[in-house]
């Protein structure tokens, strides 16, 4: 007599989504960073996808506002947009995650074959359809516009430079004749008199 014996894993379902998405992505759009799996790891998961109790991959969710590290042990690389952190990921959304990442679940923790993805820095999203929505007033990098109900709103607000100082300069017969402009990026300019 054979004996047959049944498993049942569970159904996880994984979802990807881009409703965020507005339109056609452009292809130059994207710039590539590294990323620090360990913080995508949440007691909620809302950055995952494919999560249940015996799940050996799940996936970082696409279009997660992405936030560059300025202290720490990471520095330079990138985790989520998260106003509670206190590493640099609180200054400013710098970017959305380009598509999911696959993240293994193995006895030792979570491994990625590649922690090097795609940053979305430019284009038009839908805002409310983010998997994850930064609070309001939260400052955007790149040049993103959301795009909802037929209204254009700009997120990332580029703010131009203020002049610091100037300096003129005079001729013979003591006339102003230009200068230079010191602006607040330490740029400087010159001034001509016509």
């Amino acid at each position: 007599m054979t004996q047959e014996m049944a498993h049942f894993s569970g159904i996880v379902t994984v979802e990807e989504d881009n409703s965020w998405r507005y339109g056609e992505k452009n292809t130059n759009d994207s710039v590539s960073v590294t990323i620090v799996p360990e913080l995508f790891k949440t007691a909620d998961n809302k950055y995952l996808t494919g999560v249940g109790p015996k799940a050996t991959t799940v996936y970082i969710r696409s279009g997660i506002p992405l936030a560059k590290i300025t202290s720490g042990a990471n520095v330079g690389s990138y985790g989520p947009y998260d106003k509670q952190a206190t590493d640099g990921r609180q200054t400013k959304i710098a970017g959305l995650l380009e598509s999911m990442v696959s993240v293994n679940i193995n006895l030792s923790g979570w491994d990625v074959d590649d922690p090097l993805v795609g940053m979305t820095y430019r284009g038009d999203i839908v805002a409310s359809k983010l998997p994850v929505k930064p609070e309001s007033g939260a400052v955007w990098g790149g040049e993103f516009y959301d795009v909802e109900d037929d209204v254009v709103e700009p997120l990332s607000v580029s703010t131009g430079a203020t002049i610091t100082a100037i300096k003129l300069t005079k001729d013979g017969t003591n006339a102003i004749n230009g200068g230079t402009a010191t602006l607040s990026n330490g740029k400087t300019v010159n001034i001509t008199v016509s």
